[in-house]
């Protein structure tokens, strides 16, 4: 490619600047060299823009106190590997109507249809210890089924950030596989770690489990307006830059916990995972093996189960997956069960208390499981 085509070329990058103050300048300044904004990231003071060539944005500095940052809009991958699926009825694709809280429903009979996951932390043993305190959960990822008759009283709230996509009703599978093993709430079906969850979804995933940094950070500022304690991201990316670590930042900041896959790759914990201030969950098996996906490192915290994982699916079926997508939840869930137990903490006191239920798997190193696996009534009596 020559320089002249490379000129002519349409690039997407997030354009930003340190001091929020400074963002209507910049969009100013943007507007003014015929840089096309796609959309406002405020959490990041930026904006999602598309133009031609390098040259496009020579100028962009001028009037500017502090130094523009422009970086890569970054692709992210699903933490998942495909089992099996069980159907159900089909959903219908409409906006569903407001829904009011109600009593969660705890299983029927027994146990039978828990998952071996939720039985591993301990999750039925603490059921009669949980309160009817909410704990605001978010889930960044393909949307929710919140037509699944397992979900569906639990679903407070979604927005699609993907372009052209209204509704964020879940159209993979993944992101209402995840809100199962957190906060399914039924007698007959499947009952999730904390069933009494407001779970608040945000569709930054395509129907092909691809999604982009700037949907991913759009979809994060969404939920720091919303009620939300605890996040859930079950993705990963290989690369970073400066703009995802300040996003992630932003929410631990903000009081929020962040969950993350530690990834699906078998290497180093990939990120968000990787940066401080996000709990990196890898994925163990029914036999306390570590998954053969599973990343694993330093950066890890906690392992969890992620192997053969049953829980609800599109329509009102159910499906086996593999992956520490499914890991990730298992934390989440956990630290929704502690402040529903005890009441409001700091990020730093979840952990802790996280930690101290947590016990080391023999054959495991440190960089396989952090402090280990959490085990709920070891912490919640």
């Amino acid at each position: 490619m020559t320089n002249a085509d490379a000129s002519q070329t349409s690039v997407r990058k997030i354009i930003s600047v340190e001091n929020r103050e400074e963002m209507e300048m910049l969009k100013k300044t943007l507007v003014s060299q015929d840089v096309c904004i796609i959309k406002e990231l405020p959490l990041v003071n930026g904006f999602l823009c598309e133009y031609m060539g390098e040259k496009s944005i020579e100028g962009v500095n001028r009037g500017l106190d502090s130094k523009i940052l422009v970086e890569e809009d970054l692709e992210f991958r699903l933490c998942d590997r495909w089992d099996f699926f069980f159907p159900g009825y089909s959903f219908f694709p409409f906006w569903p109507e407001p829904i009011q809280p109600k009593t969660p429903l705890l299983p029927k009979k027994g146990l039978q249809n828990v998952d071996w996951g939720l039985k591993r932390i301990g999750a039925p043993q603490v059921w009669d210890k949980l309160k009817e305190r909410r704990v605001g959960i978010g889930i960044i990822d393909t949307g929710i089924n919140y037509h699944h008759p397992d979900l569906k009283d639990n679903v407070r709230e979604g927005v699609s950030t993907l372009d052209g996509v209204e509704s964020f009703l879940d159209d993979y599978g993944h992101g209402t596989h995840v809100a199962g093993i957190i906060g399914a709430s039924s007698k007959y079906g499947k009952t999730g770690i904390n069933p009494y969850v407001d779970i608040y979804a945000v569709k930054a995933f395509n129907k092909k489990g691809s999604g982009t940094m700037s949907d991913i950070i759009e979809g994060l500022d969404w939920l720091m307006n919303k009620p939300v304690n605890i996040i859930n991201m079950s993705f990963s990316t290989s690369e970073t830059n400066s703009t995802l670590e300040r996003a992630m930042q932003a929410a631990y900041e903000r009081g929020v916990l962040i969950v993350a896959a530690a990834g699906n790759d078998g290497g180093r914990v990939n990120y968000p995972a990787r940066f401080p201030s996000v709990l990196a969950v890898s994925a163990t098996d029914e036999n306390d093996k570590l998954g053969e996906f599973s990343s694993s490192g330093p950066e890890v915290n906690f392992c969890a189960p992620g192997v053969d994982i049953n829980s609800t699916w599109l329509g009102s079926g159910y499906a086996i997956k593999s992956g520490t997508s499914f890991a990730a939840p298992h934390i989440t869930g956990a630290a929704a069960d502690l402040l529903n137990c005890y009441g409001l903490m700091t990020i730093p006191q979840v952990v802790g208390m996280l930690a101290r239920g947590a016990v080391k798997i023999q054959g495991l190193s440190r960089e396989q499981q952090g402090a280990g696996m959490v085990e709920l009534p070891r912490i919640i009596r």
